[in-house]
């Protein structure tokens, strides 16, 4: 089978398995290649989300029926929603490859702002010890972490956050129990647990049901002394009404890993806001193992593609 592999992630490891698998790997550098590689005939696909366009998408329509299985090397696939993909071709993400480091960030920056550590620092760069953060520290003992979205970063936060001694709630669609949670509610019946969550956490897919999700309304009925923290996708917050939470204090503070857009403009308000800590959409880099766990997807899923047998994390993008 001959397999177009386009990514920054994993590249080279990829394209080995695929090569010791017996199997033909096409390496591409930019969209040229890409394009060139589509038209000589590909049974497969690895590649980022953030390279799926109209273009790419058309591409892959006249690859068909050779090109059965866009394998996805991210776990979001917004873009593929946005501009949709053809009626037929199967497509997987990349599962947990990079929940355990995405889980990671969130719960530092849970621990960064509760514990007051941004204006520790600040007050380091002026050689100022002022210990009157202590009157405004928090802890995770005991708070209740309401998690949006339970799949698999939702899974590997909530492992990290139990020895905490925090308390987590599920919020899904299914409101399925689970045991890493105390307790599971309807997406549907978030309003009736915003009250007592401490934190609320974004870990959920960008659709047109979560686009907007964290707004002034949801905002305005967490505590005073609540932190937002979203490890998903920047639209999932209305980042105006963030802003005035913020500024107004009717939150405590915030972590945002995702902005809407990327970059965030350097004239955007968000970045003065108080108590608002931004990294630019990181959350999933800095182990080792991602690249083996990308490549071991990307291999398994090839497999089960030349066996015939179900793919494993598929996903269903908008048909278009």
């Amino acid at each position: 089978m001959r397999i177009a592999i386009w990514t920054p992630n994993a590249r080279d490891l990829i394209a080995d398995r695929v090569a010791a698998a017996g199997h033909e790997p096409a390496v591409a550098q930019n969209g040229e290649d890409f394009a060139r590689i589509l038209a000589e005939g590909v049974d497969m696909v690895a590649m980022i989300s953030q390279f799926w366009s109209p273009k790419v998408r058309d591409l892959a329509a006249a690859a068909m029926p050779r090109l059965k299985l866009v394998q996805l090397l991210t776990a979001g696939f917004d873009p593929l929603d946005a501009h949709g993909v053809p009626a037929g071709l199967m497509v997987a993400n990349a599962g947990g490859s990079y929940s355990p480091t995405v889980a990671e960030h969130a719960v530092a920056m849970m621990l960064a702002l509760l514990r007051r550590l941004p204006q520790a620092g600040i007050a380091q760069a002026h050689q100022n010890w002022d210990r009157g953060i202590l009157r405004e520290m928090g802890s995770l003992e005991g708070r209740t972490v309401t998690m949006l979205g339970f799949g698999s970063i939702g899974e590997e936060t909530a492992k990290r956050l139990k020895p905490f001694g925090a308390r987590i709630i599920a919020v899904t669609r299914s409101a399925r129990p689970h045991d890493l949670a105390d307790e599971a509610v309807r997406i549907d019946d978030l309003a009736t647990v915003l009250p007592r969550s401490d934190v609320l956490y974004a870990c959920l897919p960008l659709g047109d049901a979560t686009r907007g999700l964290i707004g002034r309304q949801v905002l305005a009925a967490l505590p005073r002394h609540a932190l937002v923290i979203n490890v998903a996708r920047g639209p999932v917050i209305d980042q105006t009404a963030l802003l005035e939470a913020l500024l107004s204090g009717s939150i405590a503070g915030a972590g945002i890993d995702v902005a809407d857009p990327e970059p965030l403009p350097a004239d955007a308000p968000l970045w003065r806001a108080p108590n608002l800590i931004i990294t630019p959409h990181v959350a999933g880099g800095g182990s080792g193992a991602i690249d083996e766990r990308l490549a071991a997807v990307t291999m398994t899923n090839l497999a089960r593609l030349q066996a015939g047998e179900a793919i494993l994390h598929p996903v269903q993008p908008r048909v278009g």
